[in-house]
């Protein structure tokens, strides 16, 4: 049975300078589908994530206030914030990296703790094949207010990796994982060709002592 070769690629901070899903939230509480009052949690995110401390438990397993909103709207919603935020954000080295691993026949999937929802619109316009991302529950195409499954975070975006992998015959150890954060430690552990894209401290601390590849796409 033919293996394929798989590139797999992290979004924020990998591919584009912005928080794909805060620059969503914004355009949510510019509408007023969602209270101003979440910002006030974004400082404590940021500097969990920032040092490495982000864990699992940080993130909501719900957003209540979206519960019964359809999908064509929030889908609606990921297109404008592609089109006004994302799009302008996206590294120009990322972007021609991507595309000539596509052009040369691999294999191109993101995983994300963003939602599949918001990265549809950045996975179409750089052609990627697959999304591996955070999930709202929809029932009768109107959102739920509750997630699919766990963030696909740390472990939990290993292990969705690894299902993803097992489910359409792709071998890892023959794939590559491109991340900025120590936070994908799992999964760049988990593939054969590891490498750091505009890496945090410890992430490129760690590179530099086992020998994996460096990029920077910042400049």
């Amino acid at each position: 049975m033919e293996v394929i070769t798989t590139e797999i690629f992290d979004v924020d901070h990998t591919i584009t300078a912005k928080s794909t899903a805060v620059s969503y939230l914004f355009i949510l509480i510019k509408r007023k589908y969602v209270s101003p009052t979440v910002l006030a949690s974004l400082p404590y995110v940021f500097l969990n994530y920032k040092y490495g401390r982000m864990a699992e438990k940080h993130f909501a397993r719900a957003v209540p206030e979206l519960k019964g909103i359809s999908r064509s709207i929030l889908e609606s919603i990921a297109l404008e914030n592609f089109e006004k935020n994302i799009k302008k954000s996206i590294y120009p080295k990322s972007e021609t990296l991507v595309r000539k691993l596509k052009d040369e026949g691999k294999k191109i999937i993101f995983a994300s703790s963003s939602l599949d929802i918001i990265l549809d619109p950045l996975a179409k316009y750089l052609g990627a094949d697959d999304i591996i991302a955070t999930e709202f529950k929809f029932e009768d195409d109107l959102c739920t207010g509750n997630f699919m499954d766990f963030p696909v975070f740390k472990t939990q975006k290993r292990k969705k990796v690894i299902e993803y992998a097992a489910d359409y015959n792709i071998s890892l150890k023959q794939a590559s994982f491109y991340s900025d954060s120590i936070h994908d430690l799992p999964l760049l552990e988990e593939v054969g060709n590891p490498v750091a894209v505009n890496p945090d401290m410890r992430l490129k601390s760690l590179a530099k002592k086992r020998g994996w590849l460096i990029l920077n796409c910042r400049k």
